[in-house]
């Protein structure tokens, strides 16, 4: 109950699509590589034309108006990023299953090349499909990407960062972060994940190693989530990831639960995020595997449909980490 009237004041300090974290343009960072032309490089053509947003739709109906797309041609254009998604997804999912039962460090480096390996196939096949559709009006999609992606990576930041008289709250931890989903099939059916081994470890009652044992004590945890005018609230985190499992991005480096990796980050950048936009860490998460979407919370179907989502559809929303750690 405290806990909840804490929310309740401070939301009132929020914008609701806005968080706590001030955004530079871009980390300066050895490791951060971007790239004008994200084509071949990680999977777009998914979140570009599948994902579930206003503001992608408009970008959607300019990308086929310009390419002068037919409905049997924009049909076939969604059928091959919705291939594309399938394979990254069960790939991401093979991964998973080694990286998180296997002792052998030759075990997960053969993973990671596998997964890696596959995504890059997977772009190949993409690109041969689209080269077969669109035929001479291919290098026109191609200059709309480049286009289209610098609009992008800029939208995003805009939208991350806290909006004009909006309380920067604390800056040790984050209030709320604007961020992307996507679903999974959980232990339960109503639940999510995020990229901390600790927020799971603890709801769990597992073993937490000092000193994040004296930071992770008061479980349960749990997350309000809003979208379009749909609230969820007080959802239980019973599950890691996706992609990373230190990635605690609602906690600064300076804060009283410092982020365990990725300090060079801003504030409610999860570090998947970060390489897919901007090429951090070569695009790749802390295992090594390529990011092939930019999402820093899993849903399963029944939070995301609550949320006003269809079955597996991904989206931008805001999360309030306010029991969190």
């Amino acid at each position: 109950m405290f806990k909840r009237m804490i929310f309740l004041v401070a939301i009132s300090l929020l914008v609701l699509v806005g968080t706590t974290g001030v955004m530079p343009a871009q980390v300066q960072s050895s490791t951060t590589t971007p790239s004008a032309d994200p084509w071949l490089q990680k999977p777009i053509l998914p979140y570009l034309l599948l994902t579930q947003d206003s503001r992608l739709e408009a970008e959607r109906q300019d990308l086929y108006k310009a390419l002068h797309l037919s409905a049997k041609e924009i049909k076939a254009l969604q059928e091959i990023a919705g291939r594309e998604q399938q394979t990254v997804k069960e790939l991401y999912q093979a991964s998973q299953k080694t990286l998180f039962k296997t002792s052998s460090s030759a075990d997960e480096e053969q993973a990671v090349l596998t997964h890696n390996q596959g995504v890059s196939e997977a772009m190949a096949k993409t690109d041969r499909a689209v080269r077969q559709l669109l035929g001479s009006r291919y290098p026109v999609f191609r200059t709309w990407i480049r286009e289209w992606w610098t609009r992008e990576r800029e939208t995003i930041s805009r939208l991350k960062q806290p909006r004009p008289g909006e309380s920067p709250g604390i800056q040790s931890s984050a209030y709320s972060c604007y961020i992307f989903a996507t679903q999974y099939h959980g232990y339960t059916n109503y639940e999510v994940a995020l990229p901390d081994k600790y927020v799971k470890f603890a709801n769990l009652g597992w073993y937490i190693p000092p000193p994040y044992d004296s930071r992770y004590n008061n479980p349960p945890y749990t997350v309000n989530i809003h979208r379009n005018g749909h609230w969820v609230w007080n959802v239980l985190v019973r599950e890691v990831g996706p992609w990373n499992i230190d990635d605690n991005y609602w906690d600064s480096a300076s804060g009283s639960n410092p982020r365990r990796m990725f300090s060079d980050i801003p504030l409610c950048w999860s570090e998947a995020e970060y390489a897919y936009y901007y090429g951090y860490n070569g695009g790749k998460d802390q295992f090594g595997r390529t990011v092939t979407v930019p999402t820093s919370v899993d849903l399963t179907p029944a939070v995301a449909a609550d949320l006003g989502l269809g079955y597996l559809e991904n989206s931008w929303l805001t999360v309030y980490y306010f029991d969190l750690p």
